[in-house]
């Protein structure tokens, strides 16, 4: 079986993506790609990888699993997606040493030893430290900003780090990842990803996000300037989004909340320098899918 492992990072989407596939289950059955139930698999899944961790016998787990994840779902599935957004760790978990994530490897390692007769792909959104770092003190309930870099380099944080230690331990395991901030222009195609369908397929719920940003009147107003405009190719399509966009986004939605870091304009600035840069990088990286707009 493929399994699909939307990994996170939490917080971005917040089991929006997991709603959006919900909600095209209908198209994927027909591919035989199923969407299990998020309450029949991640505190299982949760227990029998602490079960591996300790090294406790992993023998007929992934069968239990299966049929607790799978059961009122019809057989014959190729391909099952599993949405675990704290998959690499939790808040506290996050940062250590310089590195993001770094227990990413024996969580992946653990869910491999399960699930060692699989295919495997990894789909992980990114985000800017500049805002990650200030959402997960909110998802750990802190205001001290150590908490979760535990005196680790703010401005050392890399994503293409994480995935450089995911791909020498799992040369075989893809990685699919998108960048946080894209998710209002990008939200059908990355739909579209998980359900291997083609760019021509109509998904459901593909402006989910888009729709969050935009005040009620210029969603209206959008929905029915792109039902009036049904020809567009992407790149007109997504200059009409930044267009309304700019014209009608509630505000919100664009302000982040920074007041619990010790950081001044100059400092996010150049955060943001860093990560656009590893953004780049990480487009060229090998095995490593980029969407984009």
């Amino acid at each position: 079986m493929q399994i699909l492992v939307h990994a996170g990072a939490h917080p971005t989407d917040e089991d929006k993506l997991y709603a959006s596939l919900d909600a095209n289950t209908p198209f994927m059955a027909k591919k035989n790609i199923v969407l299990p139930r998020i309450q029949l698999y991640r505190r299982p899944l949760r227990q029998a990888m602490i079960q591996v961790a300790k090294n406790q016998s992993a023998h007929r787990l992934r069968e239990n699993l299966l049929n607790s994840f799978l059961q009122n779902t019809p057989s014959g599935h190729d391909t099952m997606i599993l949405s675990l957004p704290m998959f690499f760790g939790s808040p506290k978990e996050c940062v250590n040493k310089d590195r993001l994530f770094p227990d990413a490897v024996t969580h992946l390692t653990r869910f491999c030893t399960i699930f060692n007769k699989d295919e495997i792909e990894i789909f992980f959104a990114i985000r800017n430290p500049a805002t990650f770092l200030p959402a997960w003190m909110q998802v750990a309930q802190t205001t001290q900003l150590n908490d979760i870099l535990r005196g680790s380099n703010y401005m050392a944080l890399r994503w293409s780090e994480l995935f450089a230690r995911l791909r020498t331990a799992f040369p075989q395991i893809p990685i699919t990842t998108w960048c946080d901030e894209d998710t209002l222009f990008i939200w059908a195609k990355l739909l579209r990803e998980f359900m291997s369908a083609i760019n021509s397929q109509p998904v459901s719920n593909g402006y989910t996000i888009f729709a969050q940003l935009l005040t009620r009147e210029g969603f209206e107003r959008f929905k029915g300037y792109m039902q009036n405009h049904p020809d567009m190719n992407p790149i007109q399509r997504h200059k009409v989004m930044y267009a309304f966009a700019e014209k009608f986004a509630r505000p919100d939605t664009v302000i982040q909340d920074l007041n619990d870091t010790p950081w001044d304009q100059p400092t996010v600035d150049r955060m943001t320098e860093n990560y656009d840069a590893d953004v780049d990088f990480i487009s060229n990286m090998a095995g490593v899918t980029l969407i984009e707009p």
